[in-house]
C-alpha cells in the first residue's frame, strides 16, 4: 500500500471510531480499523494531533461540489421543498461534525494557550467559508420568496443547524429538518402575534 494510500486508510478509519466512542481511539484501534500494522501511523503521521487534524479536515470536506448541490436543489420546487430538502441532507453531517469537533476540542485549547494571536488551523477557516458560499448560494436560488438576504437566511439555517447537535441538547434532538424549516419559514411567533422588528 502506497503512503498516501495509509494516510487515506487511516484517516477514513478514525471518523466512524470517534462517532461510536465520543473520544479519540487508541493507536491500536486506529490500526485495527484500517488494517495496518500499529507503528505505520507514525509513519504516516508526525504525532496524534496531526492525524486528529486530518480527520478533522476530512470530516470538515463536503462530499460533493457546490455546484453539483446547487444544482441537485434547484432541481426543486421553491423555497419551502429546498429548504427541507437541504436540512435533511445537513443534519448526519452535522453530528460527524460536531462529534469530531468535540474531540478535537482539547487539542484547539493547548493550541490557544500556546501563545498569543494563534489562530485556528487554515483548514478550519476555509471549511467555513465554502459552507457559507455553498449554503448561500443555494438561498439564492430562492431570493424571490426570502425576506431577508441569502447571506442571512444561510447564516441562521447553518447557526440552526449546528445548534440541533450542540453539547447538552436533548437526544433525540427536537430541531429535527422538519422543525427547523418550520422555524425558518414561520418563525417562532403565532401569526396574530407577529411584530415588524425591522433590520431585515
Amino acid at each position: 500500500m502506497a503512503p498516501d494510500e495509509r494516510r487515506a486508510a487511516i484517516v477514513t478509519a478514525v471518523a466512524p471510531l470517534v462517532l461510536e466512542h465520543g473520544r479519540m481511539p487508541s493507536t491500536r484501534e486506529i490500526a485495527q480499523a484500517a488494517g495496518v500494522a500499529e507503528g505505520t501511523i507514525y509513519r504516516v503521521f508526525e504525532d496524534k494531533d496531526a492525524l486528529l487534524h486530518a480527520v478533522l479536515e476530512e470530516v470538515l470536506r463536503p462530499p460533493d461540489s457546490a455546484d453539483h448541490l446547487v444544482e441537485q436543489m434547484a432541481a426543486l420546487p421553491g423555497l419551502a421543498t429546498r429548504l427541507l430538502a437541504l436540512a435533511e441532507r445537513s443534519q448526519a453531517r452535522m453530528r460527524e461534525v460536531h462529534a469530531t469537533l468535540m474531540v478535537m476540542r482539547p487539542l484547539m485549547e493547548q493550541a490557544s494557550h500556546r501563545g498569543p494571536g494563534l489562530s485556528p488551523p487554515r483548514f478550519l477557516v476555509e471549511a467555513n467559508e465554502a459552507l457559507m458560499d455553498r449554503l448561500t448560494r443555494v438561498f439564492e436560488l430562492s431570493a424571490d420568496e426570502l425576506a431577508v438576504s441569502p447571506l442571512v437566511a444561510a447564516t441562521a439555517f447553518r447557526a440552526l443547524m449546528l445548534g440541533a447537535h450542540s453539547p447538552g441538547m436533548p437526544t433525540p434532538s427536537p430541531l429535527t429538518p422538519e422543525v427547523v424549516t418550520q422555524l425558518l419559514l414561520d418563525g417562532l411567533a403565532r401569526r396574530e402575534a407577529r411584530v415588524d422588528v425591522g433590520g431585515a
